[in-house]
Order: structure tokens, then sequence, then C-alpha cells
């Protein structure tokens, strides 16, 4: 397997980004039955990737093997203050997975050492709840049958 490198995302990448998500959606589960529900995911991926926050890993030859997508979480913020990330939704292509891309991708979201919640849907059945309590997360309140998750600087063990 080529060596993969992990660089911020950037708009230019969405299109990537969402060809491998449109992949992994049935473990996820994601729901991309109408061209309304896909581009509002297109939209999403757009808005991540333009945040900043978002991780693509990338092979030699530039194509996507896995991304982050992330977005802050604009709920009680005032100016720099209660800072928390949302990370909306991992993925690793296929020939790449059992590498530690998944997880290469999320430490470099923890690495902004800010708070980082994470929402995973019961009917999920990618592990990612698993990996995600791997590297430090907590299940914190749940509603729905969802799992949530949070990641905590300087309480997380990881």
């Amino acid at each position: 397997m080529p060596e993969i490198a992990c660089r911020q995302a950037r708009l230019d990448d969405a299109a990537a980004i969402h060809a491998l998500l449109l992949r992994v959606a049935p473990e996820i589960p994601l729901l991309v039955d109408t061209l309304e529900r896909e581009e509002a995911l297109y939209a999403l991926i757009r808005n991540c990737a333009r945040s900043g926050e978002s991780w693509v890993a990338a092979d030699p030859d530039g194509r996507i093997a896995g991304f982050v997508l992330v977005e802050p979480n604009q709920q009680g913020r005032h100016y720099a203050e209660n800072e928390v990330l949302d990370l909306r939704f991992v993925a690793v292509a296929a020939d790449h997975r059992g590498q530690g891309v998944g997880a290469e991708l999320v430490t470099c979201v923890l690495a902004r050492m800010v708070a980082v919640s994470a929402t995973v849907p019961a009917q999920n059945r990618s592990g990612i709840a698993r990996r995600l309590e791997a590297l430090g997360f907590h299940r914190s309140d749940a509603a729905g049958g969802e799992l949530r998750l949070r990641w905590d600087p300087g309480t997380a063990s990881g």
C-alpha cells in the first residue's frame, strides 16, 4: 500500500469526499435517496472543508483515502469562548482500512485541543463509536437512540 499523508481538507476536495461518503453511506447509515438530500450532503461537505477543521488522508497521487468532516458548533459560543467542534463524518476507503488512517485523521482534529462532540446513529455499522472511545471520547447524554460522544482536552486518555 502506498504511504498515506494527512492534510487539511480543501474546498477542491469536496467532490472526492462526496464520492467516498456515498460509497460508505450504507454503513453510517446515510440517507441519500433524493437529489435534495444528496445536494444537502454536498453543501455540508463544502462547509466542513471551508471551515478549516476537516482533514483528508491522501495517497502520493492525491487520491482521497479517507476523511474526517468537522465543523465548529455555534451553539453556546460567544466569540472565542466555549469552542466545540462537531465531528460529522469519518470514513476510510475499503482498501485503506485497518491501517490506522481513521485514527490518524481524528488525532489531527484532537490536536487543536478543543472539545469535540460526535453523534452516532443507533443503526451505524461502521464501529466508529468504539474507535472514538479508544481515542479518548466518552459517552455523554443520549437521545432518540443516538449515541453522543465527547472528547475534552486534558481529560481524555487516548
